[in-house]
């Protein structure tokens, strides 16, 4: 080191920077037009941060709290504008920076517009369509990681699969994520994981960034490979807040690297909890169908034991017991009707009974065998046989008269 040389420090070099620009007289009170992006208003101070750029360069800006109140509206995404302001250097990142003071508005900004169109005609050509995005795989062998070496987002994407606990093949295919160059980067990295065949769904994944950081993912040859992927893709750039057309395009979004992880990965207690309530789903509806089979077999058993032959005998058995006591009941009470009757009948005969007649004294006379009633044709000398209740006594007739009447 030369005698005398001065070492600075960090600190004093930005201040001697800030000075030098800051006396510039051209650089106190000065216009600059350009494009809006990265817009930010601190909720706490007030006060806004942004940068403004053309297809040549950027600058950030900050604007204090005292001037944003007194802008009739605040300026947005991509809007064209021109600040007016001085030019500094912020110590703390060494970055070069406008105090802004004001901010006019010149209308929607030539990027805006371009991106705009560009998603107009990706969506009237469909591939924003729902319909035609994919379902994720429920559970992946292997899942294609398309991000960068160095950046934080592949290893937010393997600790959600550890943590998880699922035991899932990631294959890293490494991409630029920002720059000029990041889009075909992007586009060769999903090419390889194409060819090689290996992934049943993929991740494009990149950590929050400015939205200049973020253009990559607006690039229409991206949209295209996407569309054009075999397997689902996953787009999982940014933060939440941050969409682009990458999102738009692919088969699902991912608010962060970490939660396209979650949504790929099934989780393990999560899947032990639905195969339990599945077992137990499956246990009552085999109790309840067993129970069913239960109560048609029992059912099925009433209905042949009703049918059988043995019941049908029986049955007929019974029936023929019960019509044999009517029919008995029938002939007895026909049978005693009967008896009665012959009863009646036998106290009648016995009324009529000659003999029973004659036991009382009474006697038939009989000649030549007939019964003799009267008189008439009688005469002496004629044999009368005369029937007693003991016996008959033959007599010659000597005297016949006739009765006066």
């Amino acid at each position: 080191m030369a005698p005398g040389f001065r070492v600075l420090t960090v600190s004093q070099l930005c201040r001697y920077v800030r000075s030098l620009l800051e006396e510039q007289k051209t650089l106190e009170d000065i216009m600059v037009k350009g494009e809006v992006s990265n817009l930010t208003l601190h909720r706490a101070t007030g006060h806004l941060y942004f940068s403004i750029r053309d297809d040549g360069g950027l600058v950030k800006c900050v604007m204090f709290s005292s001037y944003v109140q007194r802008l009739q509206e605040l300026p947005e995404e991509g809007d064209a504008v021109i600040v007016r302001g001085m030019a500094t250097l912020y110590e703390q990142s060494g970055s070069f920076q406008l105090k802004v003071y004001d901010v006019q508005p010149l209308g929607e900004g030539q990027g805006r517009r371009d991106l705009e169109a560009l998603k107009q005609r990706l969506y009237r050509e469909g591939l924003f369509r729902q319909e035609r995005k994919r379902p994720m795989p429920p559970f992946p062998d292997t899942v294609g990681v398309i991000t960068s070496r160095e950046g934080a987002a592949l290893q937010d994407i393997v600790k959600a699969f550890r943590r998880r606990g699922y035991g899932c093949r990631l294959i890293h295919y490494p991409c630029t994520v920002q720059g000029a160059s990041a889009p075909a980067s992007v586009c060769r990295a999903l090419r390889a994981m194409e060819e090689e065949g290996l992934c049943q769904a993929a991740v494009i994944a990149r950590g929050g960034g400015s939205n200049e950081d973020l253009s990559a993912f607006n690039d229409e040859a991206l949209a295209y490979q996407v569309c054009r992927c075999p397997v689902p893709v996953v787009s999982a750039v940014g933060h939440e807040v941050d969409y682009s057309i990458l999102d738009l395009v692919a088969d699902a979004r991912a608010a962060t690297p970490t939660a396209a992880g979650e949504l790929l990965c099934p989780d393990r207690e999560a899947l032990l909890e639905q195969v339990r309530r599945l077992r137990e789903a499956v246990a009552t509806a085999a109790e309840g169908q067993l129970r069913r089979r239960e109560q048609r077999l029992e059912q099925s058993i009433r209905l042949l034991s009703a049918r059988s032959p043995r019941q049908r005998v029986e049955k007929n058995r019974q029936r023929l017991e019960y019509l044999v006591r009517l029919l008995w009941d029938a002939e007895k009470g026909k049978l005693s009707a009967l008896e009665g009757q012959t009863l009646h009948l036998l106290r009648q005969l016995e009324l009529l009974n000659p003999a029973a007649v004659m036991r009382k004294g009474w006697s038939i006379a009989l000649r030549e065998g007939k019964t003799v009633t009267t008189v008439e044709g009688l005469a002496p000398g004629q044999e009368l046989t005369t029937l007693l209740a003991d016996g008959e006594v033959v007599s010659t007739i000597r005297v016949c008269r006739r009765k006066e009447e």
